[in-house]
């Protein structure tokens, strides 16, 4: 073939085949999971299961923003931005779920000119000037969509700048109730809400009970770990309608200074205890952080693991009452860099290393302690399987804030 009809043939074939690229681009991978779960992404609370995903809500808001410097000095500009959902509670058997929407409110050159959740407009509180304020608005609903709106609890709303949050963590057993979790930057509460149209709240926990750090809940325990620096450490135990206030326990033995992440599994109390920093500003040998049981029974405190040259960062992220076993990462940062998930079995008073590399949290522990669902940088997450050490990424997600199991039976 003549040079020149092979460079007009190849400059033919060259133009088609970018025709063809042009015209059929990459289809978005569709997120699926090997089990049922409700994840929240910017603006959307989302199903995804095996087969695929589809949205159980969709938010967004509106705001305005006057320049105040610059050429547009004076100008207004509209934004129109996915709203920012955090704090997913999911209830497994009925595919309940409640969350968090965060409220920036009207500061500075800045207003909120509407939210709307699932088409339908969203009020929020507003201060006497008619200036919206900040907060975070509580949102429950189920695989059909919303349920209700309610902005909880008053006191948490704000003009004044001073950040304050609720933060649903867990549903009653029979999922006709929900807690959450208030804070602000100097004290922590909890409160119970009715799960329907028109939520109601009960105050369960009132403030300078547990301090800022708060509290975890290990689904299927009744107790959890109250912490504060005059108060101590104590045990409260929930009411199971959530209807009534919890009943603290005596103070305990342990000094609440550097106790992390306590949980209650059974007659037990697990936690991580932070080491002890030299003149060298440094944690290591006996120095190091260490993990630790309490027998709620006898009193007995016993180390079953040791964080070597670290001082903190190793805390427990999740635990599992049927199994009897606890979770954590570390970080490995000052040997190989990658951080690595742990297993501590109370029945065998062991700690298993798990093969799930690179996390950095967890977000949720199945009922039955088989499945978690962990977190990495960027928002990405994957289901890991206890069972069978398998590890799957769910592709074609990302910037996930929270992730919940389903069990709907």
């Amino acid at each position: 073939m003549p040079d020149i009809l092979r460079s007009t043939v190849l400059t033919a074939l060259l133009a088609t085949s970018a025709t063809v690229w042009a015209e059929t681009p990459e289809a978005p991978k569709t997120p699926v999971s090997p089990v049922p779960l409700i994840a929240l992404v910017p603006g959307k609370v989302l199903y995804i299961d095996s087969q695929g995903s589809r949205t159980l809500a969709d938010c967004e808001q509106v705001e305005e923003r006057r320049m105040l410097a610059g050429p547009d000095k004076g100008k207004l500009f509209r934004e129109t931005e996915p709203c920012s959902l955090w704090y997913l509670a999911v209830h497994p058997p009925t595919g309940r779920w409640a969350m968090g929407v965060s409220v920036s409110g009207d500061v500075g050159s800045t207003r909120l000119v509407s939210m709307t959740l699932s088409g339908r407009r969203v009020d929020v509180p507003t201060d006497k000037a008619g200036r919206a304020k900040e907060g975070n608005l509580l949102v429950m609903g189920d695989l059909e969509g919303v349920v209700a709106v309610t902005p909880g609890a008053p006191a948490q709303w704000t003009s004044n700048n001073i950040q304050r949050s609720q933060r649903p963590e867990q549903f009653m057993a029979d999922g006709s109730r929900v807690l959450v979790a208030n804070g602000t930057v100097t004290t922590a509460d909890w409160w119970s809400w009715s799960f329907g149209p028109k939520p109601e709240g009960i105050h369960v926990l009132p403030i300078h009970v547990t301090d800022t750090a708060s509290n975890d809940l290990v689904l299927g325990e009744s107790r959890t770990v109250m912490r504060h620096e005059r108060g101590g450490v104590r045990i409260a135990t929930m009411d199971p309608t959530g209807t009534k206030p919890w009943k603290l326990g005596p103070p305990m033995k342990q000094k609440r200074k550097g106790l992390l992440s306590p949980m209650v599994l059974g007659d037990s109390m697990v936690f991580y205890r932070e080491g002890t920093q030299d003149e060298g500003l440094n944690c290591e040998g006996a120095d190091s952080a260490t993990y630790r049981r309490l027998d709620l029974r006898t009193g007995q405190e016993k180390v079953w693991g040791t964080h070597d040259t670290y001082c903190s960062g190793g805390e427990l992220l999740a635990a599992s009452s049927r199994r009897k076993t606890a979770y954590f990462i570390q970080s490995h940062y000052f040997s190989t860099g990658v951080s690595k998930l742990y297993e501590y079995s109370l029945d065998r008073d062991e700690v298993r290393e798990l093969k799930a590399e690179g996390m950095e949290g967890v977000h949720d522990l199945s009922e039955d302690g088989r499945n978690l669902i962990l977190n990495a940088r960027g928002g990405v997450i994957g289901v890991y399987d206890n069972d069978t050490d398998e590890f799957t990424w769910l592709t074609g997600l990302e910037k996930v804030t929270d992730a919940g199991f389903l069990d709907v039976r």
